[in-house]
């Protein structure tokens, strides 16, 4: 199966934090859903390195769905980031 680089961020948010991560998809539709469903996942738990059973921190709902997630790219394969920075100083 292909691997793809998904990079995510908030829907309607140009400056926040951009999501990337890498998956096993059929298709580059698979991909994208995989993605915003990895970002969704990471941001409810507010970090990207936990694994494993466990609902978000917190007693609430995730503010993250599926509308709230835009893919911003894919790349094919699995992409290695060796610097990343958006901002200006």
């Amino acid at each position: 199966m292909p691997r793809f680089t998904v990079f995510c961020q908030e829907a309607g948010c140009s400056s926040d934090t951009v999501h990337i991560s890498s998956h096993a998809a059929v298709d580059l539709e698979s991909a994208i859903i995989a993605g915003k469903q990895q970002c969704i996942k990471d941001w409810s738990s507010g970090s990207g390195e936990e694994e494993g059973e466990g609902e978000a921190e917190g007693d609430g709902e995730s503010p993250w769905n599926l509308e709230s997630v835009h893919c911003l790219g894919v790349a094919a394969g699995n992409v290695e980031i060796l610097h990343w920075e958006d901002q200006v100083p």
